[in-house]
């Protein structure tokens, strides 16, 4: 599989994320590592979500052009053929950043790591989604 994006590797990506939640939530760091350190990357529990990617490029939402990435979800062996999307619908990204990669194209298999942080606690309008490192074969 090759990585297409590996967070730990780009610098100062936590600097806003750790700011803003330092200004709304500042009870948040007395109990855990700013996001970003050594600590936070030792620290968390990442989620990962294997798929195959079924469609690159334009789709028309709400009347609108806009360049997506759709991904099926599969298990964790990589099997499916839809039946494991069952109340795993398939679901789309913007096709920006490291998602134009050549590697990008229907029919390949796709691996998401990603991490939620929850300053409140709960998932909220203030929960952080952040993708932490995408493989594509």
């Amino acid at each position: 599989m090759d990585v297409i994006f590996e967070l730990k590797n780009e610098p100062e990506w936590a600097n806003e994320i750790n700011d803003d939640i330092k200004a709304s939530f500042p009870e948040y760091f007395a109990t855990n590592p700013l996001i970003g350190s050594e600590a936070w990357w030792e620290s968390i529990d990442e989620d990962v979500i294997n798929g195959k990617i079924t469609h690159v490029g334009n789709f028309i939402e709400d009347g609108e052009v806009v360049d997506i990435v759709s991904i099926l979800p599969l298990d964790e062996d990589f099997n499916g053929d839809g039946a494991y999307s069952v109340g795993q619908p398939e679901f789309s990204v913007l096709r920006e950043d490291f998602w134009l990669n050549d590697v990008v194209k229907p029919e390949a298999l796709v691996q998401i790591k990603s991490v939620t942080v929850r300053p409140t606690g709960e998932l909220d309008e203030h929960s952080v989604y952040i993708e932490t490192q995408v493989g594509v074969s």
